[in-house]
């Protein structure tokens, strides 16, 4: 039996929650990665995370220029939710010859000038010291969601904790946990639950 395989029996019919908490307390404890933005199903994922271990290594993937706006709702974000190994990644991890696969994210970036533009961060070095990686920069929309939340890449074992997400159960995660948005956020979704108060979607545990 191959290692996902293995992950796949031992998470499947556990919550979003419980399943985190397998990987980062049992089977790869303090070999996990995080990469985020300051999107909204980034900050559900880190609120995850941070209830379970908030000593996991957060990389915080956020191209130049950075606004003053989203400096102070990283800090907001790291600070509430008690975050303790925080980086903060710019630009691309240098590129000395040709990869034989690419870890990185993709990221809508705003211009100083207006409008925004694709960016991709690298980061094959980054990555490199951790076994599991928790993909939660978020910035395409979800088209249909993955039949499961795990893959296995190049060695790494790659986890999209919220694939089944909707902008409803993240904006009702949100509004449960009293979480803030970003400060550009000007409009907020107000979620539907159903009338037993259930939340529809992935279950966060």
């Amino acid at each position: 039996m191959n290692i996902l395989q293995e992950i796949r029996n031992t998470t499947d019919g556990l919550s979003t929650s419980e399943m985190l908490r397998y990987l980062l307390k049992e089977k790869f404890p303090g070999e996990v990665a995080v990469t985020a933005s300051l999107k909204s199903p980034s900050i559900v994922t880190l609120k995850l995370i941070s209830e379970i271990d908030p000593s996991t290594s957060v990389i915080f993937c956020q191209p130049l220029p950075i606004f003053p706006e989203s400096k102070e709702y990283r800090a907001e974000i790291v600070d509430v939710m008690g975050l303790t190994n925080v980086k903060v990644v710019t630009l691309s991890d240098p590129l000395i010859s040709k990869r034989a696969f690419e870890r990185c994210e993709r990221l809508w970036n705003e211009r100083l000038a207006g409008g925004k533009n694709r960016e991709t961060i690298h980061l094959n070095d980054t990555l490199s010291p951790y076994k599991c990686w928790i993909k939660a920069v978020y910035h395409d929309k979800l088209a249909k969601p993955a039949s499961s939340p795990l893959a296995y890449y190049a060695g790494m074992v790659i986890v999209d904790p919220l694939h089944d997400r909707t902008s409803e159960t993240i904006d009702r995660f949100m509004q449960v946990h009293g979480l803030p948005y970003h400060p550009k956020v000007r409009y907020r979704k107000r979620a539907k639950s159903p009338p037993d108060g259930s939340v529809t979607g992935f279950q966060f545990g």
